[in-house]
């Protein structure tokens, strides 16, 4: 793989990760219930605080403001990638 389709990869990838986190943000809470739903709700409190960080951070005219999201957003991602499918393994109906 060339450097060019390399870094169209990357660049498709970062593009779509924060869809990505919506969509598994809403399928979580919308189908988790108590217990469940609060693990659901960390990642838009670890968001909400890196987005609000991000805005001061803009305001004060910051360098690295964004640097917050750039970095929560893989993670919440991931997060929610591991709480879905456990969520279906351990809840199911035996």
């Amino acid at each position: 793989m060339g450097s060019k389709q390399r870094d169209h990869m990357s660049a498709v990838i970062a593009a779509l990760i924060p869809v990505l986190y919506i969509l598994l943000q809403w399928s979580a809470l919308n189908r988790m219930r108590a217990g469940w739903r609060a693990a659901a709700l960390f990642p838009v409190l670890l968001m909400g605080a890196a987005l609000a960080a991000t805005v001061v951070g803009i305001a004060s005219n910051a360098s690295l403001a964004p640097l917050a999201v750039v970095i929560g957003l893989p993670l919440a991602t991931i997060y929610l990638l591991v709480l879905l499918p456990l969520h279906l393994m351990l809840s199911s109906p035996r």
